[in-house]
């Protein structure tokens, strides 16, 4: 690639997102690395393939930078994603037993991604975390011990989220992936329902990112 065709990409790129982020400052990162802060609002879904149970995540936020080779022309993102405790609500056996419970995705440091061939591709560790389980026929009305903050997957949840064909300068950008949520211990007697419940490959989640309102 040309000096002149890297600078030409990187003017592209750097007017989009300030299109983005309505004018925020570029920052050098370094001679050869410039860092465009974005910021978006996070919301969507996530279901669970062992009960087709759907919850919904958000909102949020995903705040952080485009990190931009000025040398090579590559892409990437770092960003801290942030979301609120969700409320699951499980129908099992024709809906004669249902679990409801209080979801929290806790990131275990920044999401980091490439964008490339207009496809940006993200990755994320996070915990899951579990607490105020409540179980019952017809109505989840019994409650299950749990510790705040203790019953979580013994180990982190993989996100690996795709948008193909993106479009930076676009009001949303929609992210999806299937992943696989790992046994849960700390959970007292509630460890092995909510690893039959729950645990197992095959999971799908879907985040939009929208622009905040200028």
């Amino acid at each position: 690639m040309s000096v002149a065709t890297q600078l030409k990409r990187l003017a592209v790129l750097t007017s989009a997102a300030a299109v983005v982020l309505g004018g925020v400052a570029v920052t050098p990162a370094s001679a050869d690395v410039i860092e465009i802060p974005v910021s978006y609002n996070v919301a969507g879904t996530t279901t669970v393939k062992k009960t087709g149970s759907t919850m919904k995540l958000g909102p949020g936020t995903l705040k952080g930078n485009l990190i931009i080779d000025d040398q090579t022309g590559s892409v990437g993102l770092s960003a801290d994603l942030s979301l609120p405790p969700s409320q699951a609500d499980i129908s099992l056996v024709s809906g004669l037993f249902r679990v409801k419970a209080t979801v929290k995705v806790v990131p275990l440091g920044p999401a980091t991604g490439t964008i490339a061939d207009g496809t940006l591709t993200t990755h994320a560790k996070a915990n899951m975390e579990i607490s105020n389980i409540w179980v019952g026929l017809l109505a989840p009305v019994i409650p299950l011990p749990t510790v705040p903050g203790a019953c979580r997957t013994k180990t982190p949840v993989e996100l690996n989220l795709v948008a193909p064909n993106i479009d930076i300068t676009s009001p949303t950008i929609s992210l999806s992936s299937t992943y696989t949520i790992p046994e849960f211990n700390n959970c007292f007697i509630a460890d092995l329902a909510l690893g039959a419940l729950v645990s197992g490959p095959g999971n799908t989640i879907s985040l939009d990112l929208t622009a905040p309102q200028s």
